[in-house]
């Protein structure tokens, strides 16, 4: 029965260390990607990625082909993605230009969405603890969670929800980075609760074992 009772606590302990590591592999790569906030920006020909401190773009670029006399092909190809640092200062003034602009350049409204607001740093410097502080499980799921929150409800707002073109308004979406980041903090949580529990039920049995020792043992 001990030998069991010891196989499954060892089980229980090599499954929260798995789920550990896989929800620091889910948080790290949220928090890496730009894909917080994802636009596609129809009149532009352009997909706008809008992260924490990272910021994207891909162009789309469509060609006409033909395939026969009387058709016509169109053929869509996603270039690169060009990224700028939310922090470079160089970017930061070509973005503060664009806005000042705003009558002359179609630009302005979405260079708005590129610049570095309390809420992206916020939310990036709790998850960067949560991940420095991994260690300290709850720690890191409560720093995750408030990460999370912050970011979540600040993107609902409708400055940072909708983009403005020169011909329609686009809402932007919850990326997959948000979804990543998250998807990491519930298993970092269930991975808590399963190291928790694991702790508790070793200290019980230790107890335990104490309590029925002979008395020659503590002499």
């Amino acid at each position: 029965m001990g030998i069991k009772t010891h196989g499954s606590r060892t089980v229980v302990i090599v499954i929260s260390l798995v789920l550990l590591v896989i929800a620091f592999g889910l948080s790290a790569a949220g928090v890496m990607s730009p894909s917080w906030q994802v636009v596609d920006l129809r009149e532009f020909q352009s997909v706008h990625h809008h992260g924490l401190w990272l910021d994207c773009t891909r162009q789309h670029l469509l060609s006409l082909t033909s395939s026969s006399s009387s058709h016509r092909v169109i053929d869509e190809q996603d270039q690169p993605l060009h990224c700028t640092y939310k922090f470079d200062h160089s970017a930061a003034q070509i973005i503060d230009e664009n806005i000042n602009d705003v009558d002359q350049n179609s630009a302005a409204g979405e260079s708005e969405h590129h610049q570095f607001y309390g809420w992206h740093k916020a939310t990036l410097l709790c998850m960067v603890c949560a991940l420095a502080l991994l260690i300290f499980a709850l720690v890191s799921v409560f720093m995750s969670f408030v990460g999370d929150c912050i970011f979540f409800f600040a993107a609902h707002r409708v400055d940072s929800r909708f983009v403005t073109g020169l011909v329609a308004t686009y809402e932007q979406a919850i990326g997959i980075a948000f979804y990543m980041h998250i998807a990491g903090t519930l298993i970092a949580f269930l991975a808590f609760i399963m190291s928790s529990l694991s702790a508790y039920q070793m200290l019980r049995t230790q107890q335990y074992t104490d309590q029925n020792l002979p008395l020659r043992y503590y002499i």
